[in-house]
C-alpha cells in the first residue's frame, strides 16, 4: 500500500511539474522570443508564398489567455506590381493562436489565424493584369552545408477565421465595381496539397447569402493554374452551385455542372442593381441546369435545361462580355413542344444603357400568355412569333417608353380569355347580347397580327381572328408606358351580327364606343318587335 502511494505522489508530481513548464513556457515565450522576430519570419513566409509584400504598420502586442497568442494591428498584404489603386488585403488586426514549446526552441507554430474587419479588393488595371494571381518565388538551396538558421513558420492546422469582412471588385477597363461587406468565413487551409474550403456568410445589397467553396488541390491551383473546384451560394433572392474544374491561368477557365434557381427574377434584378418596376410581376421564377464551359469572358452553356415565369425551354446558349457589353445567343432552342433562335444583347458602357433582342420560335404552344388589356385576359393556343425589339434607359419604365421594333404573331387552335369582353357587349348591344352567346373565352381556328413600336407606342393595323362562334378584325395603338389604348375592334358573331367598337383611355378601364351594329335579319330581341 505505502509502495502505491508514493506512486501516485511521485506522478502527482511529475504531472504538476510538466504543468509548471507548461504555464512557465506561456509566460516565458513571448519574452525569449522577440515579436518582430515572428512578423519578420511570418512575412517572409508570406512573401515565398505570394510574392507579395506583408507590411504590419500598427503595434505588436502578445495575449496569454485563453491560449498564447500574437496579435498584430494594421496589416497589409500589397497588390503586385501594376497599375493596382490599393492594397490587396488590408485587416485592422491578425491574431495568430502560437504553441509555447515550439516557441521556446525558435520555432513558429500557427495554430490558428483570425482576421478581423478583414478588407479584401480584388482589382483588374486597365492592362487586363488581376490582383488576385499570386507568383511565388521558388526557394533555392544553397551549396554547402545548412545555415542552421531559424526553421520557417509552420501552420500546419490551416485553420483561419475571418470576422466582419468585405471584399470589392473593380474593373479599371471600365470602371465596374461590386462589393459585399459583413463577410464572416471559417476556412481550413491545411499545409500541403490538400483541399481547402471555406463556409460562412456575407450581405450584399441587404440580402444576406450563405457561401460554401472547396478546393481540391490548392498548391495545383496557384502553382500550374487547374483544380477540381464546388462553389455553392445561397440566398433569398437565388441559388447557385457549381462542381467542376478550374483554370486560374490566362485566360480564365471553368468547366463543369452548374444549377441556378431564382424564385422571382424581378426581386433577383432589383437585388442586382437593375432599375425594374413592382408591376413587373411577369418577371416570375427562372432556373438553369447544365454544363457550363467559361473562357475568360465567354460562357457557353450547351444543351442547357432553363424555365423562366413557367415556360421550359433546352438549348444551346452562349454569353459573351466585352467591357460593359453583353451578348446571349440561344440556339436549336426547344421551348413550349416548338423550336427556335433569339439574341438578346445588353449595352451597359452607353448612356443611356440599351437592349435589343431579336428572335423567331416556330410551333410554340403557350397555355396562358398575359394580356390583360380591355377586357382581353390571356392567350393560349400554338404558332408562331417573329419579334425585332430594341430599347434604351435604366429602368423598366424608361426601356417600355423608348421601345422600338416590329413583331408578329401566327396563331392556330386556341381561345383568348374574354370574360370583361363578354360584360362590355352585353352592356353596349343590349338585350341581343347574353352569357350564352358570349362565352368566357372565344376560341378561334386561327389568330394573326402585326405591329410595328416606336417610343413605347405599339401600332397594329392587321389583327385577324376566325374562330367557330366569332370572327373579328382590330387595328389601332397601344401607349405601351401610359398604358392607354386608342383600337377599333370589329367582331362579327355567328347568328347575332356585327360591331364597330371604338376602345379608348386606359386599358385597365376603357370607354367603349359603340359606331355601328349590324343585326342578323333573322334573329329575335325580346322587346323589339319587327317592322
Amino acid at each position: 500500500m505505502a509502495e502505491k502511494n508514493r506512486f501516485f505522489r511521485r506522478l502527482l508530481i511529475a504531472l504538476a511539474a510538466v504543468l509548471a513548464l507548461v504555464v512557465a513556457a506561456i509566460v516565458v515565450a513571448p519574452f525569449v522570443v522577440p515579436s518582430d522576430f515572428i512578423a519578420a519570419q511570418i512575412a517572409g513566409l508570406v512573401r515565398q508564398k505570394t510574392g507579395r509584400d506583408l507590411r504590419i504598420t500598427g503595434p505588436i502586442s502578445f495575449s496569454l489567455l485563453p491560449q498564447l497568442s500574437m496579435v498584430a494591428h494594421d496589416v497589409r498584404l500589397s497588390s503586385p506590381p501594376g497599375r493596382f489603386s490599393s492594397d490587396f488585403l488590408t485587416a485592422d488586426s491578425a491574431e495568430l493562436a502560437l504553441t509555447p514549446i515550439a516557441l521556446l526552441s525558435g520555432r513558429i507554430e500557427i495554430e490558428h489565424l483570425t482576421l478581423s474587419h478583414l478588407s479584401i479588393a480584388l482589382e483588374v488595371d486597365t492592362d487586363g493584369e488581376r490582383n488576385w494571381i499570386f507568383h511565388p518565388i521558388k526557394a533555392v538551396a544553397a551549396p554547402g552545408p545548412a545555415s542552421g538558421g531559424p526553421a520557417a513558420p509552420l501552420f500546419a492546422s490551416g485553420k483561419a477565421t475571418i470576422i466582419d469582412g468585405r471584399v470589392s471588385y473593380r474593373d479599371d477597363r471600365s470602371g465596374a465595381t461590386q462589393s459585399a461587406a459583413g463577410l464572416d468565413l471559417a476556412l481550413s487551409l491545411p499545409a500541403g496539397d490538400h483541399p481547402a474550403k471555406a463556409t460562412g456568410s456575407a450581405t450584399y445589397n441587404g440580402e444576406p447569402v450563405k457561401l460554401s467553396l472547396a478546393v481540391a488541390s490548392p498548391q495545383r491551383l496557384n502553382d500550374s493554374g487547374v483544380s477540381d473546384v464546388t462553389v455553392d451560394i445561397a440566398g433569398r433572392p437565388a441559388a447557385f452551385t457549381f462542381a467542376g474544374t478550374v483554370d486560374n491561368r490566362q485566360p480564365f477557365k471553368a468547366t463543369g455542372a452548374a444549377t441556378f434557381a431564382a424564385g422571382s427574377l424581378r426581386e433577383l434584378l432589383a437585388w442586382a442593381g437593375v432599375g425594374v418596376s413592382p408591376s413587373d410581376d411577369w418577371l416570375g421564377a427562372a432556373s438553369f441546369t447544365g454544363k457550363i464551359d467559361l473562357v475568360d469572358s465567354r460562357l457557353a452553356m450547351p444543351d442547357a435545361a432553363i424555365s423562366f415565369d413557367g415556360v421550359a425551354a433546352r438549348g444551346n446558349l452562349v454569353l459573351t462580355r466585352q467591357d460593359g457589353r453583353f451578348e446571349l445567343a440561344a440556339d436549336n432552342l426547344a421551348i413550349a413542344g416548338g423550336k427556335g433562335d433569339a439574341r438578346l444583347a445588353i449595352d451597359t458602357v452607353a448612356a443611356p444603357p440599351t437592349v435589343s433582342a431579336t428572335g423567331k420560335l416556330a410551333s410554340v404552344t403557350v397555355d396562358r400568355l398575359p394580356i390583360g388589356i380591355a377586357g382581353l385576359d390571356a392567350l393560349r393556343g400554338t404558332g408562331d412569333i417573329t419579334f425585332r425589339l430594341a430599347a434604351s434607359g435604366k429602368t423598366t419604365r424608361q426601356l417600355i417608353a423608348s421601345l422600338g421594333g416590329s413583331a408578329r404573331i401566327d396563331f392556330t387552335d386556341g381561345a383568348i380569355g374574354s370574360g370583361g369582353l363578354a360584360t362590355l357587349m352585353r352592356n353596349q348591344l343590349g338585350p341581343a347580347i347574353n352569357d350564352r352567346s358570349i362565352p368566357r373565352e372565344i376560341e378561334y381556328r386561327s389568330l394573326s397580327a402585326s405591329a410595328t413600336l416606336e417610343r413605347g407606342v405599339l401600332h397594329s393595323p392587321d389583327l385577324k381572328l376566325a374562330g367557330p362562334r366569332l370572327s373579328a378584325t382590330g387595328a389601332g395603338t397601344l401607349d405601351l408606358a401610359a398604358r392607354r389604348i386608342d383600337y377599333l375592334w370589329q367582331p362579327d358573331i355567328l347568328g347575332l351580327g356585327s360591331a364597330r367598337l371604338v376602345i379608348t383611355g386606359d386599358w385597365d378601364n376603357p370607354d367603349y364606343k359603340v359606331e355601328a351594329v349590324t343585326i342578323t335579319k333573322e334573329l329575335v330581341i325580346p322587346g323589339l318587335k319587327p317592322r
